[in-house]
């Protein structure tokens, strides 16, 4: 991934004149990030445009400084070494630079990333709540399922409830129906008070 960064960058940003080993360095950071995909990597390259242009602004206003401090200087020591120090400065500057440019893109998509990932699992759990037919009401209510739970606990968790809800509904129609109410006692009992009247012939 980090070679198809680069060829996309340096395509599209070879106007800038930005040396390879920048953009190839720029690439390998983004790659770190383990967020640009083959999908996303038009997007990405696309919305490096400011930094990069800023970037080689920069670089262009530190190394003319540089050769203008190293023009004033006589001693050729002194010169390698304001050269040095100078190239360090550069180099400290770009990896400022990326850095700080950085982190709200991998901030946007670790967000993308994460909203996506919730979605999937929202989604995950509706389905297996239906394909094992547990009523709408019940999904309203919501389920304690943890974000640590993989399918097979949530599989396991949503099984539960669902055999909590078969054992319910036995419950209440066991219950609903009994053999005998209290007024078909009653008449039960008023005739075999009657027939134990003596006759009255």
């Amino acid at each position: 991934m980090k070679e198809k960064i680069f060829e996309s960058l340096k395509r599209e940003y070879s106007n800038l004149g930005l040396a390879d080993e920048i953009l190839q360095g720029h690439a390998e950071s983004l790659a770190a990030t383990g967020l640009v995909t083959d999908e996303n990597l038009n997007v990405v390259v696309s919305s490096q445009k400011t930094f990069l242009s800023s970037l080689q602004s920069g670089i262009d206003k530190r190394v003319t400084d540089a050769v203008n401090k190293a023009r004033e200087k006589k001693d050729d020591t002194a010169k390698g070494g304001e050269q040095d120090k100078n190239a360090t400065e550069i180099q400290k500057l770009i990896s400022e630079a990326i850095e700080e440019k950085l982190a709200p893109l991998q901030q946007k998509l670790n967000a993308y990333e994460t909203k996506e990932q919730q979605a999937s699992r929202a989604t995950l759990i509706s389905n297996k709540a239906k394909e094992l037919g547990i009523p709408e009401w019940r999904q309203k209510e919501g389920f304690a399922i943890t974000d640590d739970m993989d399918e097979t606990a949530i599989n396991s968790y949503l099984s539960g409830i669902k055999q909590n809800i078969v054992t319910n509904q036995l419950e209440r129609k066991e219950t609903a129906f009994p053999l005998s109410t209290p007024e078909a006692q009653g008449k039960e009992l008023a005739k075999q008070w009657a027939e134990s009247l003596p006759d009255a012939n």
